[in-house]
């Protein structure tokens, strides 16, 4: 359902003081729409819808904010409404939100919860940035593995009030360790006097808490879950994280390696939000980086400054034939094996599978596009010299794209960095200056043999 208001609307309504008409037309939507409608405010009308929503439903809403607004809203409500909404926040929302504000007010914001929602906030915090236990809560049920199913059942209905998912109950020992996972349906089947312990096959997934977030998603789209626990280095059970928080880490993840294979440092806020000299500062380093690569060609060419002036004239004009399909090709294989190191279809160990089969791959498609280069050549009126030496330089640049393109990816992945760098402009500025070079040495050789010398 999409809003039944447009912001036009909303602004007269504010103007006009029609609060009563705002408040109903703004509590008949849906969480999320209401999330949409006030992404589209800025300032104190921001501020003033959103104080028009119950209290409960402002938390909701809330979290499904983006941080830019969030942000905002901070600044514009009181401390009391701030402290009252953070208090009432899911852990794991909270902790995001912790992560996304100045240091000071995320401090201030920290002492002024609960005692109990501030030992919460701190446990989760203590876990590096950028790991599952940043990404987890602690509002699960978990359950003895000596009870019956009818203890589980009256525990649930005890403890079950504003847990973040029902659908699966977790077992632990007397320290608190997991042990197994039940489907709520095991529990619904089962006889209330049967113990859980008969329904165990202790066959579970789980997540590791210092893991790197980025683990998580593999995990989720191998078990197909919904909710995964989470354990320390004991295999004590300390949090579960949901399939919403982790399609947010890999949205974010996507877009900044789309970003990085574009030749951009990644964004931290969206693009109409991010200010001109921000701009400027994510794209500037890449293009000086490139620029001075792409000076490697030109000191390539100017190796080739004793070759005759006509010589140089015939031969340039093939450069864009040979330069293209080499960084496209290598493009094209690093975005394969990105991709792939990116979904764990393969690890860094697979590195010579790859490299045996994208260097039968390259011949191939270098053969092919190097018999096209030639009658290309020729068809523009140049010596036969010339057309072969096209020909074996596009297929050998090829070749040679084909290998860059699959080995770097594991290289970077293997000492630390992250392998959407090797993609896109890198690549392609790299080939260019190979390129060049095989292209023209190729051609003095032909030319040489071809003039009898």
């Amino acid at each position: 359902m999409k809003p039944s208001i447009i912001q036009p609307d909303i602004h007269e309504m504010i103007e006009s003081h029609d609060f009563v008409t705002l408040k109903k037309a703004v509590a008949d939507m849906e969480v999320h729409d209401q999330a949409a409608l006030l992404s589209e405010l800025e300032g104190e009308d921001l501020a003033m819808v959103f104080r028009l929503l119950p209290q409960q439903r402002a938390v909701e809403v809330f979290g499904d904010l983006p941080v830019e607004d969030r942000e905002e809203l901070v600044g514009e409500l009181s401390t009391q409404k701030v402290v009252d909404i953070v208090n009432q926040m899911p852990p794991d929302e909270r902790t995001e939100l912790l992560e996304e504000l100045p240091g000071e007010l995320a401090k201030q914001l920290l002492g002024s919860l609960s005692r109990d929602e501030l030992q919460v906030a701190r446990a989760l915090l203590a876990y590096p940035e950028d790991s599952i236990g940043r990404l987890m809560t602690p509002e699960y049920v978990a359950v003895s593995k000596a009870w019956t199913v009818g203890e589980v059942f009256d525990h649930i209905r005890h403890v079950g009030h504003g847990k973040e998912t029902l659908h699966v109950i977790y077992v632990v020992d007397d320290r608190g360790r997991l042990v197994d996972d039940l489907r709520l349906e095991q529990l619904v089947l089962a006889d209330p006097a049967q113990p859980i312990g008969s329904l165990m096959d202790e066959q579970f997934a789980c997540l590791q808490a210092s893991d790197d977030r980025e683990t998580a998603g593999e995990v989720f789209r191998k078990y197909d879950a919904i909710a995964l626990p989470v354990v320390n280095k004991q295999g004590v059970l300390v949090g579960i994280v949901t399939v919403d928080d982790v399609l947010d880490v890999v949205a974010e993840e996507n877009t900044e390696d789309f970003q990085m294979m574009a030749g951009v440092e990644a964004l931290e806020s969206p693009y109409f939000d991010t200010s001109f000299l921000q701009m400027i500062r994510k794209r500037l380093p890449w293009l000086v980086m490139l620029l001075l690569a792409e000076t490697l060609t030109v000191v390539a060419l100017s190796s080739f400054e004793q070759m005759e002036i006509i010589d140089l004239a015939v031969l340039a004009i093939f450069v864009p034939l040979i330069n293209s399909p080499a960084g496209n090709a290598g493009s094209q294989m690093a975005g394969l094996v990105i991709r792939g190191l990116a979904i764990r279809e393969m690890e860094t160990h697979d590195w010579r599978r790859v490299l045996m089969r994208e260097i039968l791959l390259g011949l191939a498609l270098g053969v092919v596009l190097g018999l096209l280069g030639y009658p290309t050549a020729l068809l523009f009126g140049r010596p036969p010299a010339v057309a072969v030496a096209v020909g074996l330089a596009i297929g050998l640049a090829v070749l040679l794209a084909n290998f860059l393109g699959a080995m770097l990816p594991f290289f970077f992945q293997r000492v630390g960095m992250d392998p959407a760098v090797t993609s896109g402009p890198f690549l392609a500025s790299l080939m260019d200056v190979f390129a060049t070079l095989i292209y023209f040495s190729i051609a003095i050789i032909t030319l040489k043999m071809a003039a009898g010398g």
